[in-house]
């Protein structure tokens, strides 16, 4: 037995060694430098300002087609090259009008791209390609439906490059020399970011599942011989300790046995990354996702094991009437520096959801003096009621962050409503009462949180709270990590020529 673990882990490790190199050097840059995307903060401070002139919304809605005015779930107001535009979003599409009924919506042209590329970048556009497939920047399968994309290059010492939708003039990725260089080392190798992989989402998947599951058998088979070693050590020397005299050897037993189940943690959380808890091991009603359209929405019921979706639309109930929401106008009034207003809702609470260039907030639509939106228990309560019905549920506010309400990336709102609902999934919101937005937990998420966050990028409270004490982990973690896969792949290299000289012999 011992004999073949020995084998497993030379043979396993000499093939994944340098990934594991790879993934503990470039995680480090993933920390610092994440995959380029379009900033929301560069998105709101390129949109257009609202006029001070416009219409009532019920007079658009009425120049909508027959039967779809009732099927709009939310509405839009925006500004673009230069014409005021409403999109009214259905089930099935977006109708996109302009606020003045003479004017039609103008197309987007070759001028138009470069207005909008002039909005971004204040250097001399060098060429602008047009794309008909992804490449490295926009990989993800949304961007097919944005084909064809325009790509612009600039003539300026950042080399940025910038993809506008042709179909809707709508700015897609943002890049520049800098971000697509750390990219190279960081994100696209650790997370097997390849056009030829990401073409097929489910390729990827299994590239990424499977190389952690290798991964794996290399650590967990490496420490397992490293305790075996040590313990033959304590029985013939009577002590503990490295058994091995050369230094490479020696280094490689040493700081495997510190990192082992660093290393293991790393493994087996990037090969679960993008897999489900297995329902053998956490038994669920589906994916039990609750997404923003069921929040907002209709209640769904409840049906034993089945896949139990919640949409921000459930969860916040039907769409409301027009006439439930204070004149939008009186927004533009209170906040000239308005570029965007979106009709939302959250159950009978009908809601304004603003753009500035620098801001984005919720304003209650029910009262004309339209206030900060500040959600009650009671109308929580309603929605999380008509989502389980038959089921108790307690709701209480926290004002500081908890296990499962915690992120080192984001800054996650507070003070919010926390929903804790007495079912077989143990099922958990986080409401914020400003804007409504919310995230929902059961059993299977909760778990992936450990087995995922937790282990991968040390996701942990005690941790994200202190911040040096995380930057300390993580270095430590990665560079002992990476040390112990560099030791392995240069003792494989060693034996691997000692094996050519003794044929050439």
């Amino acid at each position: 037995m011992n004999k073949w673990l020995f084998r497993i882990h030379r043979w396993v490790g000499a093939v994944v060694g340098l990934f594991f190199l790879m993934w503990c050097l470039s995680g480090l840059v993933l920390v610092y430098h994440p995959f380029p995307n379009v900033d929301e903060r560069d998105l709101q401070a390129r949109m257009e300002p609202l006029p001070d002139s416009l219409p009532a919304v019920d007079s658009v809605a009425k120049r909508l087609p027959e039967g779809a005015a009732a099927k709009v779930r939310t509405v839009t107001v925006r500004r673009f090259q230069g014409q005021t535009l409403f999109d009214f979003e259905t089930k099935d599409t977006t109708y996109t009008l302009c606020a003045d009924s003479a004017e039609v919506r103008r197309p987007v042209t070759a001028e138009t791209i470069r207005d909008v590329a002039r909005r971004w970048v204040d250097a001399p556009i060098a060429r602008i390609d047009t794309l008909h497939s992804r490449d490295q920047w926009i990989m993800y399968s949304r961007y097919l439906d944005e084909m064809p994309i325009a790509k612009c290059y600039f003539d300026d010492a950042a080399g940025h490059e910038l993809y506008i939708s042709i179909r809707t003039g709508e700015v897609l990725q943002f890049t520049d020399r800098s971000s697509r260089l750390w990219a190279y080392v960081g994100a696209i190798p650790h997370k097997f970011y390849l056009p030829i992989l990401r073409r097929d989402n489910d390729v990827w998947i299994r590239s990424l599942t499977t190389g952690g599951v290798v991964a794996l058998i290399a650590a967990l088979s490496g420490l397992i011989v490293g305790l075996i070693m040590l313990r033959r050590n304590q029985k013939a020397r009577g002590k503990l300790g490295s058994p091995y005299k050369k230094a490479w050897l020696k280094a490689h037993h040493v700081t495997g046995l510190t990192f082992g189940l660093v290393l293991i943690g790393f493994a087996f959380s990037g090969a679960m990354a993008l897999q489900r808890i297995p329902e053998w091991i956490i038994r669920t009603h589906g994916d039990y996702r609750v997404s923003d359209a069921k929040m907002r929405g209709k209640s769904l019921p409840l049906s034993a094991y089945t896949d139990y979706r919640v949409s921000d639309a459930k969860m916040r109930g039907k769409s409301l009437p027009l006439s439930a929401y204070t004149d939008y106008r009186a927004v533009r009034q209170l906040h000239p520096e308005a570029r965007q207003i979106v009709w939302n809702h959250f159950r009978d609470v009908p809601i304004y959801d603003v753009t500035t260039d620098t801001a984005s907030f919720s304003l209650d639509a029910s009262t004309p003096d339209l206030p900060p939106l500040q959600l009650s228990p009671a109308t929580v309560e309603k929605a999380i009621g008509a989502l389980h019905k038959g089921e108790s549920f307690t709701i209480s506010q926290i004002d500081r962050y908890e296990e499962y309400y915690i992120s080192r990336w984001t800054a996650l709102p507070l003070p919010a409503y926390k929903v804790m609902v007495d079912n077989a999934d143990r099922s958990r919101y986080y409401v914020d009462p400003a804007t409504g937005n919310f995230r929902n937990l059961n059993r299977a998420r909760m778990a992936k949180k450990w087995v995922f966050s937790g282990l991968h990028y040390f996701n942990i409270r005690w941790l994200v709270e202190r911040p040096t004490l995380w930057t300390i982990a993580i270095w430590t973690a990665c560079l002992g990590g990476a040390f112990v896969s560099l030791s392995g792949v240069w003792i494989n290299l060693k034996r691997l020529r000692r094996k050519r000289k003794k044929r050439r012999a």
